[in-house]
């Protein structure tokens, strides 16, 4: 594999995109939270909206919110990571693993409850710490066996190697 940043930024948003669909599939079978309270997402949202427009996020608004950040912000990560791999092959990827839990840690278990969006981990219940930070390793998880067929099919296609 050659290296080329654009092509591991293309084949992380892939990655991230598959990534994200996942972390929300096992979101729906493994819940992160009781169902009456707000994602991080909305959390956050509702403040900026409150702060700059002087209302709430509508029951309308929430959920388009919720599920918009959370692609853009999978997909991001996933570009991020796939730069990142480019630009550092050697760099130890854990099949993904270390990226679902550098994402957790970074989120979750970190800057979310420092903006008070939501409680720390050791305040919650462990059925949801644990859903969400294996949520966040299927995620990583994904994104690394995603993007690497991602980028060989990228390769691939470039050489002429694929059927046109």
């Amino acid at each position: 594999m050659n290296q080329n940043i654009w092509k591991g930024i293309l084949a992380g948003a892939i990655a991230g995109l598959a990534g994200t669909a996942i972390k929300l599939v096992w979101e729906n079978v493994m819940p992160t939270r009781p169902a009456n309270v707000d994602s991080p997402t909305v959390e956050l949202a509702d403040r900026v909206k409150e702060e700059t427009a002087g209302e709430a996020l509508t029951a309308e608004e929430a959920p388009v919110v919720d599920q918009a950040v959370s692609w853009l912000f999978g997909t991001g990560i996933g570009a991020l990571y796939g730069g990142l791999v480019e630009l550092y092959p050697d760099m130890p990827t854990g099949k993904g693993s270390v990226l679902g839990m550098a994402y957790y840690g970074a989120t979750h278990g970190s800057v979310l409850p420092m903006l008070n969006a939501e409680p720390w981990p050791l305040h919650k219940p462990m059925k949801f710490v644990s859903s969400e930070f294996s949520g966040n390793v299927v995620y990583g998880l994904t994104v690394e066996v995603t993007r690497r067929m991602a980028r060989k099919w990228l390769d691939e296609r470039d050489a002429g190697l694929l059927p046109s």
